[in-house]
């Protein structure tokens, strides 16, 4: 049985770093990215079961990045959590597949993730 692919999209180390920590622990296999153009550039690469994307980053932020990621992985499940609440209804409109706010705990975050995979696996059937 493979490990769910699992991309962390955030301008923040500490949240990367818990992230990752987090869901490996959980039995996924987790790729990170600082910024959307890092995220972008992951996706040409790689295949991702769900991405956990913020929204505001320097260089490219997270609208632009579910843009660039919907051209190369249209039925990838992208899930926003976010602080900046007046974006989410934008994101949305541009491909998120789901939105949470922050503050969040790491267990409403795997709940998320885990229901996007289960409704994935749904859709492939």
């Amino acid at each position: 049985m493979h490990k769910p692919r699992l991309l962390v999209v955030d301008d923040e180390e500490h949240i990367r770093f818990a992230l990752h920590r987090w869901f490996e622990a959980c039995g996924f296999d987790v790729d990170l990215a600082e910024d959307g153009d890092v995220a972008v550039g992951k996706c040409e690469k790689t295949a991702y079961d769900v991405i956990t994307m913020d929204l505001v980053m320097p260089r490219m932020d997270g609208v632009a990045a579910i843009s660039a990621i919907r051209d190369l992985q249209p039925q990838v499940p992208i899930l926003v959590f976010t602080g900046y609440h007046d974006r989410v209804e934008e994101a949305l409109e541009t491909g998120a597949t789901r939105t949470l706010a922050k503050p969040l705990t790491l267990h409403e975050l795997e709940k998320e993730v885990r229901s996007l995979l289960v409704d994935r696996q749904h859709l492939r059937a």
